[in-house]
């Protein structure tokens, strides 16, 4: 006899015997097949891990590896069905996707719903439009691809708050589960000994992949290999692999006895080492993965006896591993939701008892009235299971695409909240007409490579000769909106380069927008009316050892795995660029930094407003002393390159500070749009405070006024 979920079967009775326990009509209804409940406590045991960090990190800080022990249990489940299903001649498509309709289905779209109540009560128009994106793509199982292009780092960035970010995990599941039935059934057609072959290859190309995306410098590619099924399918289809029987393991003899034990500790201490020594730097999910899939497959196979399996299947740990789906879906909207509230990252204890609490709670209702119900039901046929799938999509992705389409349903609900919108960011101008004046347009690429007609937009009226250019990255972006508006007020014409550029020449940004300096200054000197060129960027965001994700390197030279030489290389390009425009007879104007406030004031004003707190003391602000250290390195790096190129200097923050902090709000008006870019009123208020410098001929009239 071998441990193998492809032999053995389930009773025809009632209730079934294993090791002299009872274990009910649950155990049939689990799997198709033998049921083992020290999987369960493996369940267990990686659900709580991942709440113990969503809670605080700090208790568990490998936490998250408990998504990889669910892949292996996944795979080793579904996948040995699959396996033992086409062995016996009695596989078929309708089905298994007939079983996996009603064993995730219910739960998962149970606690979208319940999101959505939930957000549209206590959400303004920002975050509710989000969430509405969020569920109009976990709808059709996308939501890895959201938390992709929307939220960014797993482990920082905006993926902490956002209600509906556990689903990812789901959405590569459900991904895989497309994908590998029919791999498995065509290989088992055409010749059934290729299947493993087939399988083992796969599993070393997903491997392979997820070390290729993560060997690279560009941050975004590990962001990449995070959330996406090539990069995971490793993970699944070792389990795949374990149930097919390639880690078999006899049960008899002492000598195998001997192994089987001391393969269940390494098991064990595999696991243990990955949820306390993890980490978001360890080279995850590829080789800093290895421990947690490891040792979940280890467990797995040979964690049903001895001490191991005594601990794995305790009753309180086999209890939790049953509510372990649910408890997955349903804790993570309440924290997000509770740090919501509170306005915290970090929860106080009260917080953090009060959302586990919640969470069981939560998991054990849905469980019991949503997720059993529906498994045992025996009436749902796969017409029934297919149609309820497709109406309940179509029901989810259209209350999602209402909410992303109405921007969060800004001017229909929550008015006193929505009236802070902040509007158009970045502002769209209008278009520089090809020819206007002799000037002909420009194209550019974007982050993709993709290339993007008609980039240039008007400063100003547009009646004029243009005299002013604006380019920078998302910081001159926020700018150009204000700006327009005052040059139209003083009969000023100018353009904006309307793509993001980092203007260093000679210098290369590995994981950001494409630098379009070269085709600038190419096209600048087709254009001597352009007398005076504005460059705004945050430049802190380049600076050597900020953690930004980006790293500088020379045009034609290797991409570095540090950034190192970040700050000499911002400075090299940067006074190039000044030197090429200065040659050319252009008037360079470098603008300061935007002070970086502590959290976005629009945002925070809105979320008072909609839980009825206190909206008088915004707390948004930072010292002056606190930005001009932290910017210190910028300051020097612009006043040499004024000293060395003749470009001026104008600075940002002087008019942004009151009385020794730096302000959100001027005169009952945002300043900013988040927490580092202006709004099209704070770019209003900065341009007319800064025009004068700006346009050294506009001295004279602000003398006279």
């Amino acid at each position: 006899m071998t441990i193998n979920i492809l032999r053995g079967g389930v009773s025809s009775s009632s209730e079934i015997t294993l090791r002299g326990r009872k274990c009910g009509d649950y155990a049939q209804q689990v799997i198709r097949g033998r049921y083992f409940p020290h999987i369960d406590g493996i369940r267990a045991i990686a659900v709580l891990a991942v709440l113990l960090y969503h809670l605080e990190d700090g208790w568990c800080p490998g936490g998250f590896t408990g998504v990889d022990i669910f892949f292996v249990i996944s795979g080793y489940l579904i996948g040995g069905g699959i396996v033992r299903d086409l062995r016996e001649g009695k596989f078929s498509f309708a089905d298994f996707y007939t079983r996996r309709i009603k064993r995730i289905m219910p739960a998962y779209f149970a606690v979208i719903t319940a999101t959505l109540l939930v957000g549209l009560s206590i959400y303004h128009y920002e975050p509710l439009a989000s969430l509405g994106n969020a569920a109009l793509r976990s709808s059709y199982f996308f939501a890895n691809f959201f938390c992709y292009k929307f939220l960014g780092d797993y482990f920082a960035g905006d993926a902490g708050t956002h209600p509906l970010m556990n689903l990812w995990s789901l959405s590569v599941e459900e991904q895989f589960y497309i994908i590998v039935p029919l791999v498995v059934f065509l290989t088992w057609k055409l010749r059934r000994s290729c299947v493993l072959p087939a399988l083992l290859f796969l599993l070393i190309i997903s491997y392979i992949d997820a070390e290729r995306l993560l060997a690279s410098p560009i941050i975004r590619h590990h962001v990449k290999a995070f959330y996406f099924l090539e990069a995971r399918a490793w993970e699944l289809l070792s389990g795949v692999l374990l149930a097919w029987g390639l880690f078999n393991v006899p049960e008899r003899g002492v000598s195998a006895r001997k192994w089987a034990f001391a393969g269940a500790w390494i098991g064990v201490f595999s696991i243990v080492a990955s949820l306390c020594f993890a980490n978001s730097g360890g080279h995850f999910p590829g080789a800093g993965a290895l421990c947690a899939v490891a040792g979940s497959g280890l467990l797995i196979g040979l964690g049903e006896r001895g001490w191991v399996g005594s601990f794995l299947t305790m009753k309180p740990l086999v209890w939790v591993g049953r509510i372990s789906y649910s408890l997955y879906l349903w804790h993570w909207p309440i924290i997000a939701f509770t740090r919501y509230c509170y306005g915290e990252e970090k929860l106080p204890m009260g917080a953090i008892l009060l959302a586990s609490v919640l969470s069981f709670f939560s998991a054990y209702l849905s469980w019991r009235y949503i997720e059993m119900p529906i498994r045992r039901n025996k009436e749902i046929t796969t017409r029934k299971a297919i149609g309820g799938l497709v109406v309940v999509c179509a029901l989810v992705a259209g209350i999602g695409g209402l909410l992303q389409r109405t921007n969060g349903l800004v001017y229909y609900i929550h008015s006193d909240a929505n009236q802070y919108e902040s509007l158009n960011f970045p502002p769209r101008l209008r278009k520089w007409q090809d020819g206007h004046h002799g000037i002909c347009q420009m194209d550019s690429l974007d982050e993709k490579g993709n290339r993007i007609h008609n980039v240039l937009e008007v400063l100003g009226k547009g009646e004029g000769k243009p005299s002013v250019f604006l380019m920078g990255d998302s910081h001159a972006e926020a700018l150009k909106g204000g700006l327009s508006h005052v040059f139209s007020e003083h009969g000023i014409e100018g353009i904006a380069f309307g793509s993001k550029t980092c203007p260093l020449y000679g210098i290369e940004v590995a994981n950001t927008f494409h630098n379009s300096i070269r085709e600038i200054l190419s096209w600048l000197e087709k254009v001597p009316s352009l007398k005076t060129v504005i460059i705004m960027c945050r430049w802190d965001t380049r600076l050597s050892g900020n953690h930004s994700g980006q790293i500088l390197y020379r045009v034609n030279q290797p991409v570095p795995h540090d950034d190192a030489a970040n700050t000499f290389l911002l400075e090299e390009g940067l006074t190039e660029t000044c030197r090429r425009l200065r040659d050319m007879g252009r008037d360079v104007v470098l603008v300061g930094p935007v002070p970086l406030l502590k959290l976005s004031p629009g945002t925070e004003l809105r979320r008072r407003i909609m839980l009825g707190c206190d909206t008088s003391h915004i707390g948004e602000a930072i010292s002056l002393r606190e930005f001009e250290m932290k910017e210190s390195p910028v300051f020097q790096i612009l006043q040499r390159v004024s000293a060395a190129t003749g470009a001026r200097v104008v600075l940002v923050h002087p008019y942004l500070e009151q009385k020794g902090y730096f302000r959100g709000f001027y005169r009952n008006k945002l300043l900013y749009h988040d927490d580092n870019h202006l709004s099209y009123d704070g770019a209003e208020y900065v341009s007319s405070c800064i025009l004068s410098k700006l346009i050294p001929l506009m001295d004279h009239k602000f003398h006279a006024m």
